[in-house]
């Protein structure tokens, strides 16, 4: 199935607040299985507002899941007696959350491990409606600070942070500088298999790591160290990004530094479809070293795109007058290009296309896959936001979510719990987009259906060029058939209240070469078709017959065959036989028949008697014949007295030998070496 959208401006389909009494700060945003979402940070409220159990210390670990419409459905807090903060959530493949922080806390709570040094890394793992099911802390002897938590193909974990610690505790290796980046790969359960530290001889900070396709791992974090320890390349100013890039264990395969004349501050690294790497944070650099466009304000959003080795393709600077000194993530679209998400300050200017209604926004952009911006939104409220995230869902709308303390106006429909700031999740969708799915590969002669994905439209009208119909007002047109291999476009505009769209994709529809055409040919009561195509089915009268799935069918019925050939493509081709006469008896792989050597080099020999104890062959041999796979009889010698066939002049591959025998046909495989 293949999904394609237009793009359109955004319009509000829901939004919810979640809070206590004090402060929530928010960190992650992801989608569930369920098409809900499962929201994180840090909470300093004890039960009040929505938050329905107790803080355990100074502030804690609090998710929310919702329902697809942000409905909140449970909420859990998780904490020690000190100080706890949540920065990374990911749904396990049991339908259960991972979670990933800080802590200072001591055996409390909820905490079952007791602190290595000041803070540790602490991760979580619960079920699926949020009940925890173990814990782990790891650490050194220092201040250890998780950012991020993925899991990883083996079933485990990788966890990515920044650490001050030499080697004691869970630490390994010895600290490069006066901060390194820390990673740590677990099991299913939380148990350390290793770890590695990864460092100049200055303050490098990690704050995003990916398990990539070959399964090693890129990580990304700022960095104020020069050429020395794991950097082979020097700082262009103050911060730069650096990205480092392992294997499967850890081991460092390369590092980049990008960055320019000033602070470059790097938050969010993702693998593109091409292989290579998209990389985001905020810049407060001008053109100089490896960025090429000019700030627009203070800091603005800093884009990126290197190749699968790390080599810079190309960078892009997005922003406004005023800061946006805030960066959430980066995540791709399903059209390819980028999503991109933070807080900006600014008014109309630069890029930004919105001025702010309070005084710090939520600001995201979406660009196409060369950096180029397709649209901006600023999402309104009468606070002062912080910390925004965005995401494209399943069906192709957004879902953004940020730390707000505004009260009802713009898109916020709920005031803040007592002034402060709350978890707030807010959904837009496209307006009158045209969007649908449908099979985009199919055989000649087949029919698809189309399954209509648009945004609030009201009518539709589809081109469909080579097919029948050809055309269709239809909001989800069924049994749009084309009968001919090659590529058709299909053509979709939407009309609604808001105006309208058009989605046209040329060649977005491929028919199949039609599948070689096949035959049946008849040897005794054997049957033969084609070799080399996908799979095989056999029929008789009509009827399957139940595991004849072989380019060949002994026929033990007299009657009418058919068989359903598919190609490699998944294209079917039947081919009939009527009348077939199944005359003699034929025993396929017979056990009543035994011959040696098999392989065979030279000469095969036939035994009359089983050496199993079943009965002999019926009568003296008649007639001993070779048959290549396709049916086709072999002129070999044979010495019916001796029971003997010479293989010698055969080429290597299989054969099958009949013996006719009395009143039956006996057939057995062997190898010619």
């Amino acid at each position: 199935m293949h999904s394609a959208f237009s793009q359109n401006p955004l319009v509000k389909i829901w939004d919810n607040r979640f809070g206590g009494d004090e402060k929530e700060w928010i960190s992650f945003l992801q989608q569930t299985t369920d098409s809900g979402f499962i929201i994180g940070g840090e909470s300093l409220s004890g039960i009040s507002g929505d938050k329905t159990q107790s803080l355990w210390g100074n502030t804690d670990y609090w998710i929310v899941k919702t329902d697809s419409l942000g409905n909140m459905l449970w909420d859990k807090d998780f904490g020690g007696t000190d100080k706890d903060g949540l920065y990374s959530i990911q749904q396990t493949d049991d339908g259960g959350f991972i979670l990933g922080g800080y802590s200072y806390s001591g055996i409390s709570g909820n905490k079952t491990q007791a602190t290595w040094g000041l803070s540790d890394y602490w991760i979580i793992k619960t079920d699926s409606i949020g009940n925890m099911l173990w814990d782990k802390d790891l650490g050194g002897l220092s201040d250890d600070f998780l950012s991020t938590i993925q899991k990883t193909n083996d079933g485990g974990f990788i966890l990515g942070g920044t650490s001050a610690s030499g080697i004691s505790g869970d630490k390994t290796e010895a600290s490069q500088g006066s901060w390194d980046y820390w990673i740590v790969k677990t099991d299913s359960l939380g148990n350390k298999l290793w770890d590695k530290d990864f460092g100049g001889t200055d303050e490098d900070y990690l704050n995003s790591i990916q398990q990539t396709t070959d399964g090693g791992y890129i990580l990304g974090g700022l960095s104020t160290s020069g050429i020395g320890g794991d950097k082979t390349q020097g700082s262009w100013g103050g911060w730069d990004y650096w990205i480092v890039k392992t294997d499967s264990l850890g081991n460092k395969e390369w590092d980049k530094d990008f960055g320019g004349g000033d602070f470059d501050r790097f938050v969010s690294i993702l693998q593109t479809a091409d292989g290579g790497f998209i990389l985001g944070g905020i810049s407060e650099s001008g053109i100089g070293g490896d960025k090429t466009q000019p700030s627009w304000g203070d800091y603005d959003y800093w884009i990126v795109k290197t190749d699968s080795l790390g080599n810079k393709q190309w960078d892009k600077d997005l922003g406004g007058a005023n800061p946006e000194d805030e960066f959430g993530t980066i995540v791709e679209t399903m059209n390819g290009g980028y999503l991109i998400s933070g807080n900006s300050y600014s008014q109309i200017s630069g890029n930004k296309t919105e001025s702010n209604l309070g005084n710090e926004q939520l600001w995201v952009i979406e660009l196409d896959a060369s950096g180029n911006v397709l649209w901006d939104k600023t999402i309104f409220t009468p606070g002062h936001d912080e910390n925004g995230f965005a995401i494209q869902a399943m069906e192709g709308c957004y879902t953004m979510v940020n730390s707000s303390n505004g009260g009802i106006a713009g898109y916020k429909s709920q005031d803040s719990w007592s002034n402060s700031y709350d978890f707030w999740l807010v959904k837009f969708c496209p307006t009158t987009e045209a969007a649908f799915t449908s099979p985009s590969s199919v055989c000649p002669g087949s029919c698809i259906d189309f399954m209509n994905l648009s945004f609030g439209a009201t009518s539709y009208q589809w081109n469909f060029p080579g097919a029948v119909p050809d055309t269709s007002t239809a909001a989800n047109p069924q049994n749009i058939c084309y009968a001919d291999t090659g590529n058709y476009d299909v053509q979709l505009i939407v009309v609604g209240s808001s105006g309208s769209d058009t989605l046209l994709l040329s060649n977005y529809i491929t028919v199949f070469p039609f599948p070689s055409p096949q035959g049946i040919m008849q040897s005794g009561d054997t049957l033969f078709a084609n070799q080399g195509a996908g799979s095989y089915q056999w029929y008789f009268n009509g009827n399957v017959i139940p595991g004849a799935t072989e380019y060949f069918y002994v026929a033990t019925s007299s009657g009418n065959y058919n068989l359903i050939v598919t190609d490699q493509n998944g294209c079917e081709v039947e081919a009939v036989i009527n009348d077939v006469i199944a005359g003699t008896q034929y025993t396929v792989d017979s056990k009543q028949l035994t011959i040696y050597p098999n392989p065979v080099t030279e000469s095969l020999s036939v035994i009359r008697y089983s050496r199993h104890g079943g009965q002999a062959l019926t009568g003296t041999a008649k007639e001993i014949s070779i048959f290549n796979v396709m049916g086709e009889k072999i002129n070999v010698a044979v010495d019916l007295e001796l029971m003997t066939v010479d293989c010698r002049l055969l080429s290597k591959g299989i054969y099958y030998l009949e013996i006719i025998s009395g009143e039956k046909i006996y057939r057995t495989k062997f190898i010619k070496q």
